[in-house]
């Protein structure tokens, strides 16, 4: 399915192309994902818990693993595209708005893992609004990289990881040190 959206966009994204190209049948399809969206859906979040959280072991540094990983996949066009087919899909029914959190909060998706590990060490209260959380650590990011269609410096990186720390009150202490 990702190959579809690659070579052609996310709109080529069809039961008919998806069945002619994974020789899986049509109702298979249905079955499993409920609908395309479905399967686009289940496709981008198998990509992202693809991705091993790093460890750094610190949240700081951990997440800024992770959104520089993130900013690399939305240096492509089409990436950027994809994400922004997401959030209008998200926007039409309840259904997809479910598979859009559940693809952007995932239990063992990167940034949850880095939340736990957080809260293992001590840098973050063990009762954080995990949802919450993840709408402070991921909304600058997509704000600028996405929604401003802007590139994001290491400065700004660096300034959103700061804000992004101070705001989940996590004290920036390495406690692996």
């Amino acid at each position: 399915m990702l190959e579809i959206v690659a070579t052609d966009s996310v709109a080529a994204v069809t039961a008919d192309a998806v069945a002619r190209r994974s020789g899986v049948a049509k109702t298979t399809l249905y079955r499993h994902f409920g609908s395309t969206d479905g399967l686009v859906f289940a496709a981008v979040a198998d990509s992202v818990t693809a991705q091993a959280p790093p460890d750094t072991g610190t949240l700081r540094g951990d997440l800024e693993a992770i959104h520089r990983r993130y900013l690399d996949v939305a240096s492509s066009q089409q990436n950027r595209e994809l994400f922004a087919w997401m959030v209008a899909k998200s926007i039409e029914s309840a259904e997809n708005r479910e598979l859009f959190r559940r693809v952007r909060v995932q239990p063992r998706g990167p940034t949850t893992v880095a939340l736990q590990r957080a809260i293992a060490r001590g840098e973050v209260d063990a009762d954080i609004d995990v949802d919450m959380a993840m709408h402070v650590i991921q909304g600058p990011l997509i704000s600028q990289r996405i929604v401003d269609n802007s590139d994001v410096s290491d400065s700004d990186l660096e300034r959103m990881l700061d804000m992004t720390i101070r705001a989940l009150g996590a004290d920036g202490i390495d406690h692996n040190q």
